[in-house]
């Protein structure tokens, strides 16, 4: 399993950590299983992402995780 998280040319840190911090982080919420044998990740740009990783891969819609209504 591969992740691919996208980020803003100007923008190769966030809130003064490098991107590479936050992969770690996130990499971790995910252990390999029984389905899928290893997980991975990079941080890149668009430009980094070659087109054919870019048409094989799945969107993964974040904003539907979360219910919308606060008060949920």
């Amino acid at each position: 399993l591969m992740f691919w998280f996208i980020r803003n040319d100007d923008e190769p840190h966030f809130e003064e950590k490098g991107w590479d911090h936050y992969l770690d982080a996130w990499l971790r919420r995910l252990r390999p299983g029984r389905r899928f044998t290893s997980v991975d990740g990079v941080v890149q740009t668009l430009d980094d992402l070659t087109a054919r990783d870019y048409v094989e891969s799945d969107p993964l819609d974040l904003d539907h995780l979360s219910t919308r209504d606060s008060t949920a």
